[in-house]
């Protein structure tokens, strides 16, 4: 997405230029792809050989733009399809395909995106952040907001962050918002809110030493959506965001008026892996058919991790999953595994002795389904939760085998459906993807198609493990009921 603009100036409160930053071809509003290997791009232009495999839906930094495959345009709908360039090589298609369904409803670009990945490489790398999608906007739009606090969704104050150049830069970073939404604005508070439902990993950053500048220069502030996603090699991946043009009093407003799900883990693996991602370890690929079906063979780790979340853990008092689970090198009939868990402002999972639990699984190859209580566990009654793992207990006997996963709610039915505060919502449902029709391209034009941002993503560090259960670690108290 190229272009963005408020079609009057509110009172003298905000420009009617251009807010979309266009200096090259890694801004825009746009989706980043990021896989491995590490060194994909270890000859590619010299300022970004540490990308890894990282196809952009703009194009690269060669100025050669991303082609467009499918263009059509219909009532209040815009679908284009394109082959994405990888970012840091010259004019290297990313096997893979973007497609954006996008529409305008008020002062909100609905926006519907699908990934479909074809790598002749098929190894499953492990997850990375991705740019789902990126924001740049011109340095007018310097005050980046988002909400920290513990009490999400009750109109507490939101955080901000600026630049005061040349002093204080805004370094390029991760942020934990507890609202699934940041917002780029002006002085006046006008500008553009990202929204994108249940993600709480983004990232924020500015460039440049100015605090102005059009959409060719190269100021520009700079907030994503860079949840973890494993990326298979055939993979198709969906979701929506939703881009809200306003003060940010609308912006915060449109999130609270959007349905959001009830507390806690509610995932059922059906078709998906909703989020979930690993850590040396590997599932058994795409498609994903009813179940997680994870191998563990490396005991301290091997990490089954959530999506960013943020529950308040009394609200969670106990957590059921169904799971069947088998090591081969143990003729043991229990397994000790391991839950631990974020806090929204822990930089990583830390593991350490307030933040994680002991408890077992049936070493017998068979389902059923497991109750933790949590209820009298303090630690994690008492704090808000920003993401849970799962793991063989570092302290346990080696593991050789795997464990299946069919979901993991706060139910022991099975997950919940229910949302709250949600009003009747029309769903972004893509349409039949239209025959491609050739998109010309005049000499020396990039195409016009939503574009992918550059900025390359760091995975969050590992915490350092300790292999044994200290003095303060407490069992948790696991039933299984069927």
């Amino acid at each position: 997405m190229t272009y963005l603009a408020f079609r009057n100036d509110q009172g003298g409160k905000v420009s009617t230029r251009n807010m979309i930053n266009n200096a090259d071809l890694g801004r825009q509003v746009q989706i980043a792809l990021y896989g491995g290997p590490l060194d994909y791009s270890k000859n590619g232009a010299p300022a970004w050989t540490g990308l890894g495999w990282d196809p952009i839906q703009a194009g690269d930094t060669y100025n050669n733009p991303s082609r467009v495959t499918a263009f059509e345009k219909q009532d209040n709908l815009l679908y284009v399809k394109c082959v994405p360039k990888q970012f840091a090589l010259n004019n290297e298609d990313g096997e893979a395909t973007i497609e954006h369904w996008i529409r305008l409803e008020g002062n909100v670009v609905k926006v519907h995106a699908r990934v479909v990945l074809s790598r002749n490489d098929k190894t499953q790398y492990e997850a990375r952040q991705q740019e789902m999608p990126c924001v740049y906007l011109n340095g007018e739009y310097h005050n980046m907001w988002y909400y920290k606090g513990n009490d999400p969704f009750t109109n507490a104050s939101a955080d901000v962050i600026r630049p005061v150049p040349p002093k204080e830069r805004v370094p390029f970073g991760d942020v934990y918002p507890t609202e699934p939404w940041m917002a780029s604005t002006n002085v006046n508070q006008y500008g553009v809110g990202l929204y994108v439902p249940n993600n709480y990993d983004w990232k924020k950053g500015y460039f440049g030493s100015d605090l102005d500048g059009d959409e060719y220069s190269q100021v520009a502030s700079y907030i994503a959506a860079t949840n973890f996603v494993l990326l298979d090699h055939n993979i198709v991946h969906e979701w929506d965001y939703a881009l809200i043009v306003g003060h940010l009093n609308e912006i915060r407003s449109y999130v609270y008026a959007q349905p959001r799900p009830v507390a806690g883990p509610n995932y059922r693996f059906d078709t998906s892996r909703k989020g979930w991602y690993y850590y040396n370890t590997q599932d058994t690929g795409w498609p994903i058919n009813g179940k997680l079906r994870v191998l563990l063979n490396n005991t301290p780790n091997n990490h089954i991790k959530s999506p960013f979340v943020f529950w308040k853990g009394r609200e969670v008092p106990k957590i059921y999953i169904r799971a069947a689970f088998r090591n081969n090198e143990s003729q043991d009939t229990k397994s000790p595994f391991r839950l631990s868990w974020r806090r929204p402002d822990d930089v990583a999972l830390l593991r350490t002795d307030d933040r994680r639990m002991n408890f077992a699984l049936d070493n017998d190859g068979q389902y059923h389904t497991y109750e933790i209580d949590l209820s009298k566990n303090e630690n994690w009654m008492s704090q808000n939760i920003g993401q849970i793992e799962l793991q063989p207990a570092p302290d346990g006997p080696r593991v050789n085998g795997w464990l299946e996963i069919e979901w993991i709610s706060t139910s022991p039915n099975g997950p919940v459906t229910e949302t709250i505060n949600s009003p009747v919502t029309e769903v972004i449902v893509p349409p039949v993807t239209p025959t491609p029709v050739p998109v010309k391209q005049p000499d020396n034009q990039a195409p016009v198609v939503p574009v992918a941002p550059v900025v390359p993503v760091t995975p969050v560090a590992e915490a350092p493990k300790t292999n044994e259960c200290q003095p303060k670690c407490v069992t948790i108290v696991v039933t299984r009921i069927r």
